[in-house]
């Protein structure tokens, strides 16, 4: 993507956090029903389409959930729900994030013009160029934020103890996690060949050190299949993306349905400009599951920082343990893991506690002992409360894991009390972290990757390319006297056990595909990628086969395209049907096999034309695999029909457009959702398969079958139902339409045809039935529609 020519945001400024508890509770306070302010005339009408998009103000908070076994919300747990309720991506312009006040420009999701084969100058771009994941909630930027570079935290007792002060039981990380996911400013990178370019979007993920929770260990040629336990665990940590997406989708429908004044959104379809928060939830948290696994390195740490306090009575003593832990002790990283990665070492003096001349001394007695890569953070110790005038809220991560946020709801359903998780920190803290942040990121952690791609591209991969390399390479691919097709040759690196030591030619390699990918260097990756994947194959490592296949799929969608039309198809799909047949077959992985081909399907996508066609042919095998839980199955239908909505047609009647697949598919995600009773998700997809057919002329309409309109009529019901939608409901009172004046979706307008004015009525939820003898040209009969 293009990097902003805005100017690096100031450090102390932080919009009001968007679904605050605090507020929820005042305007519960007043009166039991929740207020509605006033609303701006710019945004009069997207608060009446939509009331997923209201303020912080309006957000409805049931008290009770008639046929519900769980506790019901409080307003405290509600903002564990506000990245889905408020319809807000994390990152958003209402979002609160202090890692960075800069806030991206909304940029629409929809697929580019044109075909990801043609041979037009728009399509030998890099999807980056394109504005494709400007949006926090886009696939792309979620791809972007997801593989990026993983620094371990390593902090000594006295740390933490001070950090537990501020209010942090779980110590220096969780201080310092939300602030990686945006770097503040802009940060040059350069490629393999030099060149440099600056990103306002680059992130780091902050991980404890010696957390094993996401440890998956190799398996050896006998364990071919993959072993049950890491199959169970696989299996564990996809229902638990599920049962999050499920709790978010649940407390919707409880805070929605059934009140007195109508704000069930039974008028919104579904979008096409932009990524439903629940899907983007269900990206998030699948890709915040990345497993740390030998076959690839995205999870090994690029740095790990070690921190003690200006409490400590012997800090260089200090220093050198957690050095030396770092290496020897028992939370060391398996010995898979590369242990030469960057140490930064940080030095916390405590503001009000501590005498900063001693700490600058001390400060640089740690430069001198240790080198450059060192900090001096200053930080109060003092917990900041909502109240103070310099205090700002620091919202949970965006990138928790399912199973961390699956705790965190269901301590709330078991807890009386329970405590809003937001946490207030003051702008100088906030400031400090900020600024230490961008220099070690700038400084230290780029430096040194450039620095291990640039070794690593001339010592390994270019001898790797060249004749003797290659030459190498069919030595091990044609050795003779193999007794067994599964035998290993002897002069292969691939260690029975399942892994390739730290040390070897194909582990470097995979860490410098992987770093360049981490860097944005598309072709490099790609490059990297694609020699390896020979070399897997020659050793029956089908678990590094798959991964590899796997993101060279991912480079060559995002790297300007140079192929030929036929060759790039033939590339990709060949390359992405063989990591999805080792992730399933050879390894048993359902995590790899959902990963790998759901971010496939989104980067065909965005490549639009015959891209489209292919992405939605991925998303039938993944249903047919049943991959997926009922929670993403739908949610993945629901992608479907966005696929062929955003598909243009080519001439004045959109020949090659797919409309009345859209609208097909955004009835079987209805069905989905009414049999999962998420009726607001239901009526959405309802809606935009009613657009869609209303789209098409008239004799080729919905309406003229007889079977599909009386199943459409039996789900109108069904979702109507389960909104329970009042009388007054059916008047139009409380959306402020008059009964004489038409209400016309905003998309109607922009047709001029008389027939789809007609057809693009709002729901027959909404609209009031036609009087008698009404024979008006700008009134249809709803029951004519095919929608009952």
């Amino acid at each position: 993507m293009q990097p902003h020519e805005d100017a690096v945001p100031s450090p102390v400024q932080s919009p009001p956090m968007a679904a605050s508890a605090s507020a929820i509770k005042r305007s519960l306070s007043s009166s039991q029903q929740p207020i509605r302010p006033a609303a701006s005339p710019s945004l009069a009408s997207a608060t009446i389409d939509d009331p997923l998009s209201r303020s912080e103000f309006s957000l409805p908070i049931r008290t009770n959930s008639v046929g519900s076994n769980r506790r019901p919300q409080s307003s405290q747990s509600a903002s564990l729900f506000r990245s889905t309720i408020l319809g807000t991506p994390p990152g958003s312009p209402r979002d609160a994030s202090p890692a960075s006040t800069f806030r991206a420009p909304h940029s629409p999701a929809r697929a580019l013009t044109g075909s990801i084969f043609a041979g037009t100058a728009g399509f030998k771009a890099s999807l980056l160029d394109t504005g494709a994941g400007e949006n926090p909630g886009d696939p792309l930027n979620l791809i972007l934020k997801s593989f990026i570079p993983h620094v371990a935290i390593h902090a000594s007792p006295d740390v933490d103890q001070l950090v537990n002060q501020k209010g942090f039981q779980k110590g220096l990380w969780e201080l310092l996690r939300p602030f990686g996911e945006r770097v503040m400013g802009k940060v040059n990178v350069r490629d393999s060949n030099g060149v440099s370019k600056a990103w306002t979007d680059f992130s780091v993920r902050f991980s404890r050190f010696g957390d094993d929770s996401n440890l998956v260990e190799p398996g050896g040629l006998e364990g071919l299949n993959g072993s049950d336990e890491k199959k169970a665990r696989e299996d564990q940590q996809l229902r638990d993306v599920e049962k999050v997406v499920e709790r978010h989708l649940s407390f919707a429908e409880e805070a929605y349905r059934g009140t007195i004044e109508p704000q069930t959104p039974t008028r919104a379809g579904l979008d096409v400009e932009a990524t439903s928060p629940y899907y983007a939830l269900y990206l998030r948290r699948l890709l915040s599951g990345m497993p740390l696994a030998a076959h690839e390195s995205f999870s090994h740490p690029v740095a790990c920082v070690m921190a003690i306090s200006s409490r400590n009575p012997n800090p260089i003593e200090a220093l050198h343990r957690l050095y030396t832990e770092t290496r020897e002790g028992d939370k060391r990283y398996p010995n898979w893991v590369d242990g030469e990665y960057l140490r930064y070492y940080i030095l916390v003096h405590d503001e009000e506690n501590s005498d900063i001349t001693k700490s600058m001394t001390l400060f640089e007695s740690m430069k001198r002992n240790f080198g450059l890569h060192c900090h001096l953070l200053r930080l109060r110790s003092s917990e900041s409360a909502e109240t103070d005038d310099d205090s700002i809220p620091l919202p949970r991560s965006d990138w928790m894991t399912a199973t961390e946020e699956l705790a965190d709801i269901e301590e709330s359903d078991q807890t009386e009390d329970f405590e809003d998780p937001t946490r207030h920190i003051f702008e100088s803290d906030a400031t400090a972290i900020r600024t230490f942040v961008r220099e070690m990121v700038t400084q230290s952690i780029i430096p040194t990757m450039e620095r291990n791609i640039s070794v690593w591209n001339n010592e390994v991969a270019s001898r790797r390319r060249g004749i003797s390399g290659r030459l190498a390479s069919l030595s091990k691919k044609w050795t003779f006297g193999s007794s067994s097709r599964t035998s290993v040759s002897s002069s292969s690196n691939y260690d029975p056990r399942g892994f390739y030591g730290p040390e070897t030619p194909e582990a470097k390699m995979r860490r410098l595909a992987d770093f360049a990918f981490m860097l944005r260097d598309w072709k490099l990756a790609m490059s990297t990628y694609d020699l390896l994947r020979t070399d897997f194959e020659t050793d029956k490592a089908w678990r590094y086969h798959a991964a590899a296949n796997e993101m060279a799929a991912f480079a060559l969608l995002i790297m300007p395209q140079n192929m030929s039309s036929k060759t790039r198809i033939e590339t990709i799909n060949q390359m992405l049907e063989r990591a999805l047949y080792s992730y399933q077959i050879r390894c048993n992985s359902l995590y790899g096999a959902t990963r790998c081909v759901i971010l496939a399907l989104e980067l065909l996508r965005l490549r639009g034309g015959t891209g489209i066609d292919e992405a939605v042919r991925w998303g039938i095998r993944v249903l047919e695999m049943k991959l997926m839980g009922t929670i993403g199955d739908a949610l993945l239908k629901e992608r479907m029909a966005i696929c062929y909505a955003s598909k243009t047609g080519a001439g004045s009647q959109l020949w090659g457009s797919r409309r009345r697949k859209s609208a097909l598919w955004s009835v079987m995600g209805a069905e989905a959702w009414v049999a999962q009773g998420k009726f607001i998700q239901a009526q959405r997809c309802l809606n935009e398969a009613r657009k869609m057919y209303s789209l098409l002329p008239g004799e080729c309409g919905v309406q003229s079958f007889g079977m599909a309109s009386d199943f459409l009529a039996y789900l109108n019901d069904q979702i109507k139902e389960g909104l329970q939608v009042v009388d007054t409901y059916s008047t139009g009172e409380g959306l402020g339409i008059d009964e004489g004046e038409d209400h016309v979706d905003e998309e109607a307008e922009t047709f001029g045809d008389e027939d789809t004015r007609r057809a693009r009525r709002a729901s027959v939820m909404v609209q009031p039935p036609p009087t008698a003898g009404e024979d008006d040209e700008g009134d249809t009969n709803p029951g004519k529609d095919g929608f009952g």
